[in-house]
């Protein structure tokens, strides 16, 4: 009886390795990439994996904490983060939403791509297969519950987002540029005249 039980303190101890190998390994490999910016082909499915949407447009990422997303397809839009504040505007409504990025973190997935916060990655969980890392939210109330990142010769080439409703996002990259100057002008956003702002920061 204590053999098995020391096999499986075991088991579970060599469980816990591999889980903090498998993050490290992802936060090194992150860490190489100071600049990243690609085009993009996106697929939303359902829970039941049915096609609900294609589109398309851009992602721009700098270390630290900064990304824009940027649709063209169906719809424009813009969803911004500085590492302070995140924009997300909406160019047919003439719409801005503006959060806090400390307290809504866990709306996008774009932060764990350039963060090192040990707070942060606390709250995920992460396992690797081969050159795949699945990232999983230990908080099944959070709006992103699993991150897929998929690599190529060192870059990002995929990426699955798991919303809280199942609704699976895919992001196929082409036109990888990697670690190219980018002003940090692309991270802040200037609403257009007439805008509509709804500033949450505030509330």
């Amino acid at each position: 009886m204590l053999r098995r039980y020391f096999t499986v303190g075991l088991m579970f101890l060599s469980g816990l390795a591999s889980a903090q190998t498998a993050e490290q390994t992802l936060q090194r490999k992150l860490a190489t990439i100071n600049t990243f910016s690609a085009s993009f082909e996106q697929q939303v499915f359902d829970a039941q994996r049915q096609l609900l949407q294609q589109g398309k447009g851009q992602l721009v990422l700098k270390q630290p904490a900064k990304f824009r997303f940027e649709t063209t397809e169906p719809e424009p839009n813009v969803f911004i983060g500085d590492g302070e504040t995140l924009w997300f505007y909406n160019e047919l409504l003439e719409q801005l939403t503006i959060f806090d990025a400390a307290t809504e973190v866990n709306r996008t997935p774009f932060v764990l791509l350039t963060s090192t916060d040990p707070q942060l990655w606390q709250q995920y969980v992460v396992s690797e297969q081969g050159e795949q890392f699945v990232i999983a939210s230990k908080d099944n109330t959070s709006a992103v519950q699993q991150l897929t990142l998929s690599f190529s010769a060192g870059a990002l080439s995929r990426m699955q987002v798991l919303d809280i409703n199942q609704q699976l996002s895919e992001f196929n990259f082409t036109l990888v540029q990697l670690n190219n100057e980018i002003d940090d002008s692309l991270f802040k956003f200037v609403p257009p005249e007439f805008t509509d702002i709804d500033d949450q920061r505030q509330r």
